[in-house]
């Protein structure tokens, strides 16, 4: 229930931003009111008591209720017995859901849900979002719930937390001990043997999830763990609600253990995660945002799909005991031992005679004297910081300078110790380089931005450089570039390259570029092998505007040189641009998207002098 809230309040957050001035209405169960507290997205939630409205008459009493609020749009993502009623009741003109037989009738707009997941997101997410297609939108802005915690909820886990004498020079790793119920629980004894085998394999603090009144079956999971893991967990440390479940949950840096609420809240908040699926439960709906590193999970389908021939959830849930019952630990337990290795970056691995043997070097650049600064340049970046903060994780310190975001990027960034957040007007890119350069302590920097991805490949590379002393004062990176999510191979982007690694001693971004912005190494550079994922633009009108403001920068450099714009530069330039990179650079080989790419390039070559041209006429003006 949890996590279908959870899921569903992405629409409520992308009708905001799509039509501002809409006002959002959320119905919703009052257990789960907790998770939706402080989201600015919605106006109103209407709160319903399933034991107070037990019963048809009661049912249509508070749907005739709910009638009053005379809506315009109603969206169903629930489309079950309950919401019908809702539904049908309701005097809106648009009436929103899932197209599902015999049912058409009672919407206007019937979506169909597709089979298999088109994106990491997973099908209940894209499920979800497609239920705003007939409100004309499209792409998505938000794909990624959210949680909102207050100053005061943050303090409460930190004070918790050091009430408890938690070691905060070590990672924290979040069990979720329990699922929603027995059918969805991996089986304690091998719950205790994963958790074991955390503790005793890695440094790390280990917190339960439970409530109170579950406290039996967190004993028998604690009873049958070794003297070692058991010192290691912080057992009276938890919470008496869901939201200081969340605030907790937010002081640590990853959950592993069954599908739940517990789980789909930690995602929320940034959380990386490995999931045990109930042999019942549909792995290709519920496991959002796999990536097989920050996100992972396993499935008995997995290692067994003949088990499941001929099967439906219902019937695999009559005999999800027999399920569970070869479902061992040993199955995914070098699956899991990966997705700690690449999450625990840094942490010292504990022999099991609990004696402390060499950080594997491939994964930590700790114990080396070579110290890298991490900049970053950032203007309402909340969808990409924590990835971002993620990537980053192996840098000394982190360096932010905002031009005055009006989202979550500040509320986001600064709940990582590492930060130091800053706030600059913003000029033109050159100079807040250049500034964040003045800024960093350390020689080495990087300057990745917040819309690129450092794969796991990438970053050990990078690891691996710094572990065995850097042989150039710089280093290219070749980028792979997306476009609306899907991978662009040509339309000029096939040999993108930047530098994003250097010693700032011995670099500068060159002063004479407003945009575009160059950096001048004093030394030899070199390349990196692996790639970095560049993530641009979800639409068309994100990328033109972006391009504008470059166009826009680009123009008053072309004053400052006194370029006087003439038919060459109104016609021929973005003709000249269009088919460079359609024809010349092979962007007709990428399709639709390469055609956008290329008209959209000429346009802003289009733009630039005529905001050229109108820094001319403001001239003049001010001359007369």
């Amino acid at each position: 229930m949890i996590g279908d809230v959870l899921l569903t309040s992405l629409l409520c957050e992308n009708i905001k931003k799509a039509f501002p001035n809409t006002i959002v209405d959320y119905l919703i169960n009052s257990n789960t009111l907790p998770v939706l507290e402080n989201n600015p997205y919605i106006d109103n939630k209407i709160i319903f008591e399933e034991k107070e409205i037990k019963g048809l008459i009661k049912l249509v009493k508070f749907s005739k209720r709910i009638n009053q609020n005379q809506y315009d749009v109603v969206i169903d993502a629930y489309s079950k017995l309950q919401s019908w009623v809702d539904v049908f009741i309701n005097d809106a003109q648009k009436k929103i859901s899932y197209k599902k037989p015999g049912r058409t009738l009672i919407y206007t707009d019937n979506v169909e849900k597709h089979n298999e997941p088109h994106s990491y997101l997973g099908l209940a997410i894209e499920h979800r979002l497609a239920l705003l297609k007939p409100l004309g939108i499209e792409t998505p802005l938000i794909t990624e719930p959210k949680l909102y915690l207050t100053i005061d909820e943050i303090n409460f886990a930190k004070d918790l937390f050091e009430k408890h004498q938690v070691d905060t020079t070590r990672k924290t790793v979040m069990i979720s001990l329990l699922g929603s119920d027995p059918s969805k629980t991996y089986p304690l004894n091998k719950i205790a043997e994963m958790v074991d085998f955390i503790g005793q394999n890695y440094n790390v603090n280990i917190l339960f999830n439970y409530f109170p009144k579950q406290i039996n079956q967190a004993k028998e999971v604690y009873n049958q763990l070794s003297k070692e893991t058991q010192e290691k967990i912080y057992f009276e440390l938890l919470g008496n609600d869901l939201r200081e479940f969340i605030a907790i949950a937010n002081e640590c840096d990853l959950i592993v253990g069954n599908d739940g609420g517990a789980i789909n809240m930690s995602k929320a908040l940034g959380k990386k995660s490995f999931i045990i699926f109930s042999p019942w439960i549909d792995k290709k709906v519920w496991a959002t945002f796999e990536d097989g590193i920050n996100h992972t999970s396993v499935h008995l389908k997995d290692y067994f799909p003949e088990r499941f021939k001929k099967l439906n959830n219902r019937q695999i849930k009559k005999q999800v005991n027999e399920f569970y019952s070869v479902f061992d630990f040993e199955l995914f337990k070098d699956k899991l031992d990966g997705f700690l290795n690449n999450n625990l970056l840094g942490e010292q691995f504990i022999n099991k005679n609990n004696v402390e043997i060499e950080t594997k070097k491939e994964y930590s650049i700790r114990s080396m004297s070579t110290k890298i600064s991490a900049l970053l340049i950032t203007y309402n970046e909340e969808k990409n910081m924590r990835r971002y903060l993620n990537d980053v994780d192996f840098a000394d310190e982190i360096i932010i300078i905002d031009s005055y975001s009006i989202d979550k990027t500040e509320e986001i960034a600064i709940q990582n110790p590492k930060v130091t957040f800053i706030k600059r007007k913003f000029d033109n890119f050159t100079n807040q380089r250049n500034y964040g350069l003045s800024l960093a302590k350390n020689d080495w920097v990087t300057f990745f931005d917040a819309d690129e991805g450092i794969s796991t490949q990438l970053k050990k590379e990078i690891i691996s450089i710094f572990n065995n002393q850097p042989k150039f004062d710089a280093y290219f990176v070749y980028r792979k570039f997306f476009f609306k999510k899907k991978h662009i191979k040509y339309s000029g982007m096939q040999n993108d390259k930047a530098i994003r690694i250097f010693k700032k001693s011995k670099s500068q971004y060159r002063l004479d570029r407003m945009v575009h912005e160059i950096i001048e190494c004093n030394g030899e550079v070199g390349f990196l092998t692996n790639k970095l994922d560049h993530y641009t633009f979800d639409n068309e009108q994100e990328y033109l505007d972006k391009l504008n403001s470059y166009s826009s920068l680009r123009a008053q450099e072309l004053r400052l040189k006194g370029l006087k714009p003439s038919f060459y530069h109104y016609k021929i330039k973005p003709a000249y641009r269009f088919l460079n990179y359609f024809v010349m650079r092979l962007g007709f080989l990428d399709g639709k998207d390469g055609y956008t790419i290329a008209k959209l390039h000429a346009i802003s070559v289009a733009n630039r002098y005529k905001y050229l041209d109108e820094i001319y006429r403001k001239e003049n003006q001010n001359l007369g």
